[in-house]
């Protein structure tokens, strides 16, 4: 039991590390102007539709970095449409939710949960590496990312979020009739 729980903590470790110089790289001064300049003129309304198809369009390697430059845009024009913008880019290409919520949350920390939540509940998103990521870029907000995610009725995601990210891994939640609802 202990060597799962020390295998488990390196491996969460190695992967908020590699998140974390994703998006931190990810975000070029570039990326961010350039991404500034596309959506200044965009009305508050269709801003997570463009900031989707921003993405969507961008080549494959660059999907993450765009996704990133983008959410942190969207949380610096118009911080009221951060969490629909991060929605909309997650619906169109799940795999980059993460990143996009990690930037959009590292602007906006005290909306950091109403994100990671956004984010988690497209489907075919992984909560379990929006609540990772979202929690590097803002880790003072760990208990009430990880509270929210909890609370949320993530059906569309595969697995259940609890409250110990080793709970299920070591066992802990043997016996629990639903382990996903803390």
């Amino acid at each position: 039991m202990k060597t799962s729980s020390i295998f488990g903590v390196a491996t969460l470790v190695a992967g908020i590390i590699i998140l974390c110089a994703q998006v931190t790289v990810a975000q070029t001064p570039e990326q961010i102007s350039a991404a500034k300049d596309l959506l200044a003129k965009v009305p508050a309304a269709d801003l997570g539709g463009k900031a989707a198809q921003l993405v969507a369009n961008a080549p494959a390697k660059e999907k993450a970095a765009v996704a990133a430059a983008v959410a942190h845009t969207v949380a610096v024009i118009n911080p009221d449409v951060a969490s629909a913008a991060v929605s909309a880019i997650a619906l169109r290409t799940p795999v980059v939710a993460p990143a996009a919520a990690a930037a959009a949350a590292s602007k906006l920390p005290g909306s950091a949960s109403a994100i990671a939540v956004a984010a988690a509940s497209v489907p075919g998103v992984l909560a379990g590496e929006v609540r990772t990521a979202v929690i590097a870029a803002v880790p003072r907000q760990a208990a009430q990312i990880v509270s929210a995610l909890s609370r949320a009725k993530l059906t569309s995601s595969r697995g259940p979020i609890t409250a110990d990210p080793f709970a299920a891994k070591s066992g802990a939640l043997a016996g629990v009739a639903n382990p996903g609802v803390l």
